[in-house]
């Protein structure tokens, strides 16, 4: 092995590493806010004795964001438990980018149960990118989706809601970035069967 390929076989080691723990991390997050989304709805108590006295004026997940306080200053439960919904699912939507990222990253290594050698240039990596491309719009959509919802649940005049929608942009570069990697695929296989 030369010392390009080990700097190389490093790199990708650490980035599979990382991947996952973001995979974790984020899958966390979710269950977190889920729960909390559960207490929102089930319990007054907490929403006026927790949430009333934690001082929170906006909550930030990704690129969506929201004002959860009412006009009197204090937690509006209605919006938070919006946010919370909206932010599990954010939340778990990225934890499969993260998944994604680290099955391809495996797969090219040969380490997967359905790897094809040891070459970006395969059918499941293919199929990966898109998905992580409609994870992006998908994220995207969520914002919308959440954005509009707060707006009609907490009221016009009350809703600050933040949606962003670079998610949708590398969503859409992800399905084009998959397109070339199917053609690489493709041109991998008739290479393969040249010899």
């Amino acid at each position: 092995m030369t010392k390009e390929e080990k700097r190389f076989d490093t790199l990708t080691k650490i980035a599979t590493v990382f991947t996952k723990l973001f995979e974790v991390l984020y899958n966390v997050g979710a269950i977190a806010m889920t729960v909390a989304f559960v207490l929102v709805l089930l319990d007054p108590v907490v929403n006026t004795t927790v949430w009333g006295t934690v001082p929170m004026e906006e909550l930030r997940v990704q690129g969506f964001s929201m004002r959860i306080t009412g006009p009197d200053g204090s937690t509006d439960p209605k919006a938070l438990a919006v946010f919370l919904l909206g932010g599990a699912l954010i939340l778990e939507l990225m934890a499969w980018v993260f998944r994604n990222a680290n099955l391809i990253l495996r797969t090219t290594q040969g380490l997967t149960k359905f790897s094809v050698g040891k070459t970006p240039f395969q059918k499941d990596n293919v199929r990966m990118m898109r998905e992580i491309g409609i994870f992006f719009i998908s994220i995207a959509v969520v914002e919308f989706i959440f954005s509009s919802i707060a707006v009609f649940i907490v009221g016009p005049e009350l809703a600050e809601v933040s949606a962003d929608m670079g998610g949708f942009i590398v969503g859409v570069l992800m399905l084009c970035l998959s397109q070339v990697f199917a053609l690489g695929q493709k041109m991998q296989e008739d290479v393969d069967g040249l010899v």
